[in-house]
């Protein structure tokens, strides 16, 4: 799986994940709420769950669940609307964000 993040996303990111030192990673996972489906964004533990594929990215770990890994090639992780909006883009268009 081929992810990309921007050089904002990543200083974004940094800030967030600084936070809680417990969660130095992230998770991107298929999820539903609000009355829709898309894919998340999450703080992390280390070590990838059963059946998430691990991405490294310039040192930073991002776990991908099985439905992320199979539908995100090629994404880009970058900032929205303000540095606190992370949001996944792919070529379908925006896909997912930080909760």
């Amino acid at each position: 799986m081929t992810l990309t993040v921007s050089p904002r996303a990543r200083q974004a990111i940094d800030l967030w994940l600084a936070r809680d030192p417990s969660r130095p990673a992230l998770r991107l996972s298929f999820a539903g709420g609000c009355g829709a489906l898309g894919y998340r964004l999450t703080p992390a533990p280390a070590g990838a769950r059963p059946g998430e594929r691990a991405v490294e990215i310039d040192g930073l770990t991002i776990y991908a669940d099985f439905k992320a890994a199979s539908d995100l090639e090629g994404a880009v992780i970058d900032v929205g609307e303000s540095e606190e909006d992370i949001v996944v883009v792919h070529d379908q268009g925006v896909v997912g964000g930080m909760c």
